[in-house]
């Protein structure tokens, strides 16, 4: 009785298997083996910043530990280069111990573990040397499972990512300008602003990575941020507005030709405008009512109105619609020396010149020194001498 044979070796089927492709399982395995990688790769990560390429697109690190960072980026590129037999449908990684108990596997499948054995950290290159270990079904007649190991040297190699050589060469694409309408920030408003954007380029740079600010120049009258990125400066501006109110415009300057597209180059300059009125400053609106800054914000404005003493809320569109600004007025203490029904009698603690004003309708106590605000001839109580 005849039977059928392996072609590659001789080995009747009774003997070796049931053959597969007109192969034994054990020529089968050598002659199809799954893992199909070299036995070295190279890869890089920046010197500057520690970012390396992940599928293609240059990422930041999980850790700038320099030792850790090197293996991350050599685990990285060992998974990235991953490569094997083209049947292989579906790759698990597992661990090491995970892949020795596997027996059993469904056709196109396959279990990957790998382990540094030996790495020189030292110097770059750095070199970190694996154990690859792959198993996997590739033949539904398969008897026992591909079974391959194979040593994998990575070298990572230092380079300068895309952003960095920007960032090093002075490259900018928009200007932030951080200005007060018609005044000076104050050097309060400068650190929170300054605080701010720090935070924010900090959350930005996580999903845009050339949203790095290339330089800060503080003017007499603001605050200049040189931007890696257009929308890098947007997102900037608005959360300025949203946190200090006023308002956002941009402007654009033509700077010069792209040489690859022939299209003109523009730079962009986004101006975020903060407020005009700041905490403590005296506004009216076109009612005549006088009032006092409480608290200024993106949301919009508090502030007391001095001839009740309430606090008011004002969204900056009624604002606007109000026409509120800054009055000039003068500041002086009184002491309150007399009540009337319908007076209150002061007495200037400078001058000791006594004046009545019209008693408000809030409280009011004799022998108190009051903080006075005097408007086109008439007196406000701007509050109790503390």
């Amino acid at each position: 009785m005849s039977g059928r044979f392996c072609y590659r070796c001789g080995i009747s089927e009774e003997e070796g298997g049931p053959l597969i492709e007109g192969l034994c399982q054990v020529c089968f395995r050598r002659e199809n083996p799954v893992l199909l990688m070299g036995d070295e790769i190279n890869t890089e990560l920046c010197q500057n910043c520690g970012s390396y390429r992940k599928r293609g697109v240059w990422v930041d690190p999980s850790t700038y530990e320099i030792d850790k960072l090197i293996f991350e980026v050599a685990d990285n590129a060992l998974l990235e280069n991953l490569k094997l037999d083209e049947r292989v449908r579906h790759i698990v990684v597992a661990l090491p111990e995970e892949v020795e108990q596997i027996k059993e596997l469904p056709v196109g499948e396959a279990m990957v573990s790998f382990e540094q054995i030996s790495w020189h950290l030292e110097h770059f290159p750095a070199i970190v040397t694996y154990e690859v270990r792959v198993k996997a079904r590739l033949h539904e007649l398969q008897k026992e499972l591909h079974d391959e190991r194979k040593r994998i040297t990575i070298y990572v190699r230092q380079t300068v990512c895309p952003r960095c050589q920007k960032f090093l060469g002075g490259y900018f694409e928009a200007i932030l300008q951080v200005r007060a309408e018609g005044r000076q920030l104050t050097e309060d408003e400068r650190e929170a602003v300054e605080k701010l954007v720090q935070e924010k380029v900090d959350e930005i740079m996580r999903k845009d990575r050339m949203g790095f600010i290339q330089d800060t120049i503080e003017k007499d009258e603001g605050l200049d941020f040189y931007m890696g990125s257009k929308s890098s400066a947007r997102k900037l501006a608005q959360a300025i507005r949203e946190r200090f109110g006023g308002s956002v415009s941009e402007a654009y300057e033509l700077v010069g030709m792209d040489r690859q597209t022939s299209k003109e180059v523009y730079r962009t300059s986004v101006s975020v405008r903060l407020p005009k009125f700041r905490k403590g400053d005296i506004v009216g609106d076109e009612k005549g009512n006088i009032y006092e800054v409480e608290e200024v914000s993106g949301k919009g404005i508090n502030l007391r109105n001095l001839s009740t003493q309430e606090i008011e809320h004002f969204e900056w569109r009624t604002v606007r619609r109000e026409r509120m600004d800054t009055v000039e007025h003068e500041k002086r203490e009184a002491m309150l020396t007399s009540l009337t029904p319908k007076e209150a009698q002061f007495m200037d603690m400078e001058s000791y010149e006594t004046f009545e004003i019209e008693k408000p309708n809030f409280k009011l106590e004799e022998g108190e020194i009051y903080r006075l605000i005097k408007i086109k001839g008439k007196y406000y109580i701007e509050g109790k001498k503390e």
